[in-house]
């Protein structure tokens, strides 16, 4: 094996270069046959090969696990439990292999199973115990190993690219001696990834593991080490408390903790999983004996930033339930120091508010603040309890209370609702509402806002709401989806605001029906009534009928037909009569509002959206995925659908007069040695007879692969003596962005061709190939206008005003070598 930075690695990095791209397996092939081995650079290698399987080794450096493990065999003593389920416990025997498991069992092949993730296939084959196995399974046809007895012991080997399970020879072959080896290469003071050791065994010597031996994890074990989930380490290690201090580190980092902050979250955790795992008659015994080894150190929980961190790693790593975090709550504030009480107390409202129990949740909150009134995050509970009622006055004094509570977003929608005093009135003169009360009695220190400004604030109120930890992981997952096209590294950060994000979780994922179900007894009762009417509001497709700038829009409703005012200032001075958008619109008091975001929509994606949108099965996922396509790159198609690429191939032809003659019959007669393959009047590709200096060469050229390789079949066909000289295919996005370069370097192209449209001859062959175009166009798919062609467009009064709008969106202007829209409107009897 070689280092890296010495000669050998460059040679293979050389040989990447001038190769290119290729599968793990070839490179590494050549790379042996060149007496480089199998090993390189990560950090290079990755920018060549594209392939994924590569694997990290013990000494820093990285392998084609596809060349390291082929021929490789590892093996596996069956139990029972295995023959009669049919899967496999792969640990620690055989997860080295485990990178190919890929392939379906139906097939013979075997794919990767994990006990949390999978329980329902374990259900399936009738495995009982929860607690196997304890990692990672392979997953077999129910009855493969129906065959063999428990004891006899089978062969995983990869072979040809896939994975293969046999019976092992018998009897094996000799035992190796792992204990010198991994003395080397596993500390004495610290585990190391199974996988990784493994794999740089193989590397150091190609001979092991080249038959059937002694099982690893046997192997492991006689070496005096031992396997404790994916890692190795010498045997009478404390994998336990390594696993503790790396969480603590983890806890430590991630929510930036001083020492006794995360002994405090530590030592909560430990009491948390206590209470998990403790029968409820051994509960009370237990409890004692955590409070008595940890009581001191729940002391750091007194700080905000360390209870927050206590319930975020409660809730979200340990996944403790709400009667399990009550629970803790409760041994806090019994038998915790008296300083962490308005902790326990507001753990207590936390678990009420996972629950539902939105009043109890508050009687909490209140009960912190009592002891200790200048506790934060009760007091910014409380306030966004004061805002759901409408209570601006109360809200803002709370987060007053805060530091830096004033930047918050919420801070500054509520000082828009706080009241206005009238100084023109005195205390007891009559209020200016009509009411006949004095002023001081009715309106004085308070707000009326009619329902449609209060709108806003109560989307706001339900969007803090899907703020909360148990919408986090739908929150995240749905930015992911709608930032996979936006190379900026705060992408992500970016979408978890993005407006349909935030509105799909609410709607689609449910976090406004609860958001209604458990805190509507907080709204006003017309905030109520409101929001019962947004549940009954559907996202839909819109179309812009009239724009009224800074003031609103006319809508149709194009899945209902239903024509809607909307009040809307930003969008108005944006949209146009025409555009297309898909939205939320809602009634808002005496006007109807968007709340949610605007996606933009093209008419040929319109069909799709709405059959989205009236679909019961569409996940959540799908849609953010279909609306957030607009921001990939564009891909260019032909009219059937695939991938625009110009393909070109030259072949080296001598029997001239035969493929001549067999051409003519499969593409139809040649126009001087030239063949057009049409179909349905499109043209789908050409071939061009030129005479070479010797032998005569044939150009075959199509702008998608699918039809080039249906035309170098034909060539193969008409000229089995054919040679292939060269071909290219260039994906048509990558002419573009050259030709885009080109003209922003003002570069004079390769290949130039001088045409003079004033040139009457060439005015009349331009004018003649673009009418023959026109006419093919006329009866093309177009992705448009929904993949129906213009002809149809025309003729169905629904699809009609699509047409009318791409015609539209063409240049208007008569030019040569340019299709004409009066021509085409003509022909459509527009």
């Amino acid at each position: 094996m070689t280092d890296p930075t010495d000669p050998t690695a460059e040679a293979a990095m050389v040989l990447l270069r001038e190769h290119g791209p290729m599968h793990t397996d070839e490179w590494a092939r050549r790379l042996v046959a060149e007496g480089h081995g199998y090993l390189a650079d990560m950090e290079e290698l990755a920018e060549y090969i594209g392939h994924p399987r590569l694997g990290y080794l013990a000494d820093g450096r990285s392998v084609a696990l596809d060349a390291l493990l082929a021929g490789r065999v590892l093996t596996h003593r069956l139990t029972e439990a295995e023959i009669a389920s049919g899967i496999l416990d792969a640990h620690p025997d055989l997860t080295p292999l485990l990178p190919f498991d890929d392939h379906d069992p139906a097939a013979g092949g075997l794919s990767t199973l994990f006990r949390d993730l999978d329980d329902d296939v374990f259900d399936e084959r009738g495995v009982d115990d929860p607690d196997w196995p304890t990692d990672a399974a392979l997953l077999l046809e129910p009855d493969a190993l129906v065959e063999f007895r428990a004891g006899d012991l089978v062969a995983l080997a990869f072979v040809d690219g896939e994975l293969r399970l046999t019976a092992a020879a018998t009897p094996p072959a000799p035992a190796p001696d792992l204990a010198v080896a991994l003395a080397d290469l596993v500390p004495m003071d610290r585990p190391e990834p199974l996988d990784t050791i493994i794999w740089q065994l193989m590397a150091d010597d190609r001979a092991l593991f080249a038959a059937p031996t002694t099982p690893l994890g046997d192997l492991i074990t006689d070496a005096g080490y031992v396997c404790d989930g994916d890692d190795i380490a010498v045997r009478g290690f404390d994998f336990a408390a390594h696993r503790g201090k790396a969480h603590a580190a983890t806890v430590t980092a991630a929510h930036h903790l001083t020492d006794d902050e995360t002994e405090a979250v530590m030592a909560f955790i430990a009491l948390i999983g206590v209470l998990e795992r403790t029968p409820a008659n051994e509960r009370e015994r237990a409890v004692d004996a955590v409070v008595t080894s940890t009581r001191d150190r729940f002391a750091g929980l007194a700080r905000p930033n360390a209870a927050r961190a206590a319930f975020g790693e409660a809730y979200a790593t340990c996944r403790a339930g709400t009667e399990t975090l009550h629970l803790a709550s409760t041994v806090l504030r019994d038998r915790g120091p008296r300083k962490i009480a308005p902790t326990a107390h507001w753990l207590a409202g936390k678990a009420a508010e996972l629950d539902g129990r939105t009043a109890d949740a508050e009687r909490h909150y209140e009960r912190a603040l009592a002891v200790d009134p200048n506790w934060d995050e009760a007091l910014e509970a409380l306030a966004r309890f004061a805002s759901d009622r409408g209570d601006a006055v109360r809200a803002i004094g709370l987060l007053d209370r805060v530091e830096g509570a004033y930047r918050e977003p919420l801070y500054d929608l509520l000082q828009s609702f706080l009241p206005v005093d009238r100084p023109d009135l005195g205390r007891n003169d009559r209020c200016w509402c009509g009411s006949g009360r004095k002023y001081k009695a009715c309106h004085l220190g308070k707000a009326e806002h009619p329902l449609e400004q209060r709108a806003g604030w109560l989307y706001q109120k339900a969007g803090s709401f899907a703020q909360g930890i148990e919408w986090r992981p739908l929150l995240i997952s749905l930015a992911q989806i709608r930032s996979a096209h936006d190379d900026d590294p705060m992408a992500l950060y970016h979408a978890l605001d993005d407006p349909l994000v935030a509105d799909v979780v609410l709607f689609e994922c449910g976090a406004f029906a609860r958001f209604v179900a458990e805190r509507g007894v907080l709204l006003p009762a017309d905030e109520l009534l409101l929001a019962q009417q947004w549940l009954l509001a559907e996202r839909s497709v819109h179309e812009v009928e009239a724009v009224r700038a800074g003031e609103g829009l006319t809508l149709r409703d194009v899945r209902t037909g239903d024509r809607l005012e909307v009040t809307e200032r930003t969008a108005s001075r944006q949209l146009r009569a025409g555009d297309f958008f898909c939205a939320r619109v809602v009634p808002a008091g005496s006007t109807m509002q968007i709340f949610g975001g605007i996606e933009p929509i093209e008419p040929g994606q319109r069909g799709r959206l709405i059959e989205l949108l009236d679909s019961e099965s569409t996940d959540p996922e799908e849609l953010v995925e279909f609306l957030s396509a607009r921001f990939a790159p564009p891909r260019l198609v032909t009219p059937d659908g695939h991938p625009m690429v110009a393909c070109r191939a030259v072949f080296e032809v001598a029997d001239t007069a035969g493929i001549r003659r067999r051409l003519s019959r499969r593409f139809g007669a040649a126009d001087a040695d030239r063949w057009t393959w049409t179909e349905q009047g499109s043209v789908l590709g050409v071939l061009n007879l030129a005479p070479g200096t010797d032998p005569w060469v044939l150009e075959v050229e199509a702008m998608n692969e699918p039809r080039f390789e249906s035309l170098v079949d034909a060539v193969g066909a008409a000229d089995p003596g054919a040679r292939l000289r060269e071909q290219t295919r260039t994906p048509a996005s990558e002419l573009m962005a050259q030709a885009q370069a080109q003209a922003q370097e003002n570069v004079r192209p390769t290949h130039p061709i001088d045409l003079d449209p004033e040139d009457p001859a060439i005015a009349a062959a331009l004018d003649e190939h673009i009418r023959g175009y026109e006419q093919q166009w006329l009866d093309e798919a177009i992705p448009a206008l929904g993949d129906h062609t213009p002809r149809e467009c025309a003729a169905d009064p629904t699809r009609r005003d699509d047409l009318i709008r791409l015609l539209d969106s063409f240049p208007q202007e008569e030019r040569p070598g340019a299709m004409s829209v009066r021509r085409l409107r003509e022909a459509l009897g527009l």
